[in-house]
Protein backbone atom coordinates (compact mmCIF):
# COMPACT_ATOMS: atom_id res chain seq x y z
CA UNK A 1 0.00 0.00 0.00
CA UNK A 2 1.09 3.57 -0.57
CA UNK A 3 1.97 6.09 2.12
CA UNK A 4 -1.19 8.10 1.34
CA UNK A 5 -3.47 5.08 1.58
CA UNK A 6 -1.88 4.12 4.92
CA UNK A 7 -2.17 7.71 6.15
CA UNK A 8 -5.86 7.81 5.24
CA UNK A 9 -6.54 4.95 7.69
CA UNK A 10 -5.58 7.34 10.50
CA UNK A 11 -8.49 9.70 9.72
CA UNK A 12 -10.32 8.11 12.65
CA UNK A 13 -7.15 7.75 14.76
CA UNK A 14 -7.67 8.16 18.49
CA UNK A 15 -6.99 11.83 19.35
CA UNK A 16 -4.94 10.88 22.42
CA UNK A 17 -2.40 8.93 20.40
CA UNK A 18 1.17 9.51 21.53
CA UNK A 19 2.53 8.96 18.04
CA UNK A 20 2.23 11.13 14.96
CA UNK A 21 0.08 9.54 12.25
CA UNK A 22 2.57 10.61 9.57
CA UNK A 23 5.40 8.77 11.31
CA UNK A 24 3.26 5.67 11.78
CA UNK A 25 2.21 5.65 8.11
CA UNK A 26 5.79 6.29 6.96
CA UNK A 27 6.93 3.25 8.97
CA UNK A 28 4.43 1.02 7.16
CA UNK A 29 1.59 1.07 9.66
CA UNK A 30 -2.14 1.39 9.14
CA UNK A 31 -4.64 2.17 11.88
CA UNK A 32 -6.75 -0.76 13.09
CA UNK A 33 -9.58 1.37 14.48
CA UNK A 34 -8.93 0.24 18.06
CA UNK A 35 -7.19 2.46 20.62
CA UNK A 36 -3.67 3.19 19.37
CA UNK A 37 -3.21 -0.25 17.80
CA UNK A 38 -1.52 -0.17 14.39
CA UNK A 39 -0.59 -2.92 11.95
CA UNK A 40 2.26 -3.13 9.46
CA UNK A 41 0.84 -3.52 5.98
CA UNK A 42 3.80 -5.72 5.03
CA UNK A 43 4.59 -8.09 7.91
CA UNK A 44 1.28 -7.90 9.76
CA UNK A 45 2.73 -7.09 13.19
CA UNK A 46 0.38 -5.23 15.52
CA UNK A 47 1.82 -2.68 17.95
CA UNK A 48 -0.03 -0.70 20.57
CA UNK A 49 0.18 1.08 23.91
CA UNK A 50 2.76 3.48 22.53
CA UNK A 51 4.88 5.58 24.87
CA UNK A 52 5.53 9.24 24.11
CA UNK A 53 9.27 8.69 23.60
CA UNK A 54 8.91 5.60 21.37
CA UNK A 55 10.67 5.98 18.02
CA UNK A 56 8.40 4.26 15.50
CA UNK A 57 11.08 2.87 13.16
CA UNK A 58 13.03 1.53 16.13
CA UNK A 59 9.97 -0.14 17.65
CA UNK A 60 9.14 -1.75 14.31
CA UNK A 61 12.71 -3.02 13.93
CA UNK A 62 12.90 -4.28 17.52
CA UNK A 63 9.64 -6.18 17.43
CA UNK A 64 10.05 -7.60 13.94
CA UNK A 65 13.63 -7.35 12.69
CA UNK A 66 12.63 -9.67 9.82
CA UNK A 67 10.11 -7.24 8.32
CA UNK A 68 11.10 -6.68 4.71
CA UNK A 69 9.52 -3.19 4.75
CA UNK A 70 11.88 -2.08 7.52
CA UNK A 71 14.80 -3.74 5.75
CA UNK A 72 14.01 -2.04 2.43
CA UNK A 73 13.53 1.44 3.89
CA UNK A 74 16.06 1.45 6.72
CA UNK A 75 18.54 -1.28 5.85
CA UNK A 76 20.20 -4.08 7.79
CA UNK A 77 22.70 -1.68 9.37
CA UNK A 78 19.83 0.25 11.01
CA UNK A 79 18.30 -2.96 12.36
CA UNK A 80 21.66 -4.11 13.73
CA UNK A 81 22.27 -0.68 15.30
CA UNK A 82 18.87 -0.81 17.02
CA UNK A 83 19.64 -4.29 18.37
CA UNK A 84 23.07 -3.18 19.57
CA UNK A 85 21.66 -0.06 21.20
CA UNK A 86 19.17 -2.18 23.13
CA UNK A 87 21.91 -4.58 24.20
CA UNK A 88 24.17 -1.72 25.32
CA UNK A 89 21.39 -0.10 27.32
CA UNK A 90 20.54 -3.41 28.90
CA UNK A 91 16.96 -2.84 27.82
CA UNK A 92 14.60 -5.56 28.94
CA UNK A 93 11.86 -6.52 26.50
CA UNK A 94 10.73 -9.43 28.65
CA UNK A 95 7.58 -7.57 29.68
CA UNK A 96 6.36 -7.28 26.11
CA UNK A 97 3.32 -9.38 25.38
CA UNK A 98 3.65 -11.58 22.33
CA UNK A 99 0.82 -13.51 20.77
CA UNK A 100 -0.15 -15.37 17.68
CA UNK A 101 -2.91 -13.65 15.74
CA UNK A 102 -5.13 -16.67 16.36
CA UNK A 103 -4.65 -16.94 20.14
CA UNK A 104 -5.15 -14.85 23.25
CA UNK A 105 -2.23 -12.62 24.28
CA UNK A 106 0.17 -14.08 26.78
CA UNK A 107 2.96 -12.62 28.82
CA UNK A 108 6.48 -13.84 28.13
CA UNK A 109 7.50 -13.46 31.78
CA UNK A 110 4.06 -13.57 33.47
CA UNK A 111 4.31 -9.83 34.12
CA UNK A 112 0.95 -8.16 33.57
CA UNK A 113 2.51 -4.68 33.49
CA UNK A 114 3.47 -5.02 29.84
CA UNK A 115 4.22 -1.80 27.99
CA UNK A 116 3.16 -3.01 24.57
CA UNK A 117 0.91 -5.59 23.03
CA UNK A 118 2.26 -7.25 19.96
CA UNK A 119 0.46 -9.69 17.74
CA UNK A 120 2.54 -11.04 14.93
CA UNK A 121 2.18 -13.32 11.98
CA UNK A 122 2.78 -16.99 12.68
CA UNK A 123 5.62 -16.97 10.16
CA UNK A 124 7.92 -15.09 12.54
CA UNK A 125 9.78 -16.23 15.62
CA UNK A 126 8.86 -15.06 19.10
CA UNK A 127 10.20 -11.57 19.83
CA UNK A 128 12.50 -11.16 22.78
Amino acid sequence: TSFLSRLKTFDSHAPRSRQDKYSLAECGFTYTGTGDLVQCHYCGILLGQWEENDEVWQQHAVHNPKCVFVLLYKGMEFIENVKNELNNKGSDNSGIRVCSCKTEPYDVDNNNNSRAHICKSESFDVVG
